[in-house]
């Protein structure tokens, strides 16, 4: 991987422009569970529950057929909605994943997040966010350390399996993604306190005697240069030494 250009694929800071204009099935399922979500009438664990049951419809991959490949035609990601307000966001796509493509290990603040695998496989990591040390330094929990391969799904919210970190392998891969941000009440770091986006982090230097992994924030500079053309498991997961 070393002799490839490193992909920045975070768009942090970046307001894109509404879509709304892909009538179809699965977005109307989504957004009216968002609906509900906003409203009270479902918390964070049933709106997810619900996401994951829609996502795992059986019918679901012969509607999105076409999608799919048109994804890989262009090589680009394929956009069925995205919705952004001064508080609130939300976007549902397929990412087209390059061959070899990473996306190094990142937290996001007050992000709810589903995505499945529709065609290819990741290598992937996840873990739970424990306590915040200090200004700039997480304890993680390591939950996954794997492979998520075509139909699984992966989920996130600020109390569970918040930092992720996955790469293709040889071949593209196409992702579905539901995110939305801003609809829990409870964010691990005060609201504010984090820019809009991906917060990079590094979990591979440290572990403490009960196996929870110290890990620094990283800039996204700095993340990208270190993990972004690396495969996972050349990485790895730290053991705890006691002290000499």
């Amino acid at each position: 991987m070393a002799d490839t250009a490193i992909k920045m694929n975070t768009q942090t800071g970046v307001t894109l422009p509404d879509v709304d204009d892909h009538d179809n099935a699965l977005a109307r399922t989504l957004l009216d569970l968002l609906d509900r979500l906003a409203a009270g009438r479902l918390d964070v664990d049933g709106y997810q529950r619900a996401v994951k049951a829609a996502f795992l419809r059986p019918d679901l991959p012969g509607e999105l057929r076409g999608w799919i490949a048109r994804a890989h035609a262009e090589r680009t990601d394929q956009t069925l909605h995205r919705r952004t307000t001064p508080t609130h966001r939300s976007s549902l796509q397929l990412l087209w994943l390059d061959p070899r493509e990473v996306h190094p290990p990142h937290g996001h603040h007050n992000l709810i997040s589903s995505q499945m695998v529709l065609d290819g496989q990741l290598d992937a990591r996840e873990y739970d966010r424990v306590a915040r040390i200090d200004a700039d330094t997480l304890l993680l929990r390591l939950l996954f350390d794997g492979v998520t391969r075509c139909g699984d799904v992966v989920q996130a919210t600020e109390a569970a399996r918040n930092v992720h970190w996955f790469a293709t392998d040889d071949k593209p891969c196409v992702l579905l993604n539901f995110y939305v941000h801003g609809y829990q009440a409870w964010t691990f770091d005060p609201a504010g306190s984090r820019p809009r986006g991906r917060k990079l982090v590094d979990p591979t230097l440290e572990a403490q005697r009960d196996g929870l992994i110290v890990a620094p924030e990283l800039p996204l500079e700095v993340g990208y240069q270190r993990f972004g053309n690396r495969r996972l498991s050349d990485f790895a997961i730290p053991q705890y030494r006691p002290p000499a």
